[in-house]
């Protein structure tokens, strides 16, 4: 069986958090993009019209994809916490503003009221980072946002997360770094760790704003344990 679910991200992260522990183990779910970003939906192959994508969904095969897991919500293209949901919060309240003026009002509003870099410590599979942080991602997927390649390397069905931190950047710093992001040019950059693993523990004495596939689970978290679920999501694509 297959079960069609036309949305954009957000969709997809309500629909994965249901299907995870429900669906039977033939049941697939084919994403039809609907959304402002459909970035889940694009790992998938999921692209064009979202009428185009009706009349495939019966044609596509199925197969396994990862998901990820955070404090017990699941996720299809990643978490952020720190800077960019912050932004994502303030994107969120701004009403009367449409399009790429949201991000930037957001941005601005982040720097000036918002702007923080807390201590943390990261442990992964393969060691433990600490220091200050910006933001730090453990990504499913490439991109998240509809614009950011914040994990250009990762694959949805390698069974690893693929972990980003920010160091601390200054003001000026993090105007720098967000154009890098956009065009995934900020892997091998100073001040930026990207490794892969199956699971993370960020561990923080100020709060941090988290956000999953775009959606804003915490405004205030002091711990996040996050892990990988290895073909957790059978897909139609």
């Amino acid at each position: 069986g297959c079960i069609a679910v036309l949305g954009g991200d957000g969709t997809v992260n309500e629909a994965v958090n249901g299907y995870v522990g429900v669906a039977r183990d033939s049941q697939a779910l084919a994403f039809i993009p609907a959304g402002t970003g459909n970035d889940f939906a694009k790992m998938l192959d999921a692209r064009g019209d979202w009428r185009n994508a009706c009349d495939r969904v019966a044609d596509r095969a199925r197969r396994r994809v990862d998901l990820g897991r955070c404090n017990g919500r699941c996720f299809a293209n990643g978490i952020g916490a720190g800077f960019d949901a912050q932004v994502a919060i303030e994107a969120n309240a701004m009403r009367w503003l449409r399009g790429n003026a949201v991000y930037g009002a957001a941005v601005a509003r982040t720097l000036l009221l918002r702007y923080a870099t807390p201590h943390a410590r990261i442990t992964y599979d393969g060691g433990v980072l600490e220091g200050r942080v910006t933001m730090v991602a453990a990504a499913n997927g490439t991109t998240y946002g509809g614009a950011f390649r914040i994990a250009p390397g990762a694959d949805v069905a390698d069974g690893l997360l693929d972990l980003m931190v920010a160091d601390q950047l200054s003001r000026a710093g993090i105007l720098g770094f967000i154009p890098h992001v956009l065009r995934g040019t900020h892997v091998g950059r100073s001040g930026v760790t990207f490794v892969r693993t199956r699971r993370v523990v960020l561990e923080t004495g100020q709060p941090l704003a988290v956000h999953a596939d775009g959606e804003i689970i915490d405004r205030a978290a002091t711990r996040l344990d996050i892990e990988v679920l290895p073909g957790a999501l059978l897909v139609a694509a």
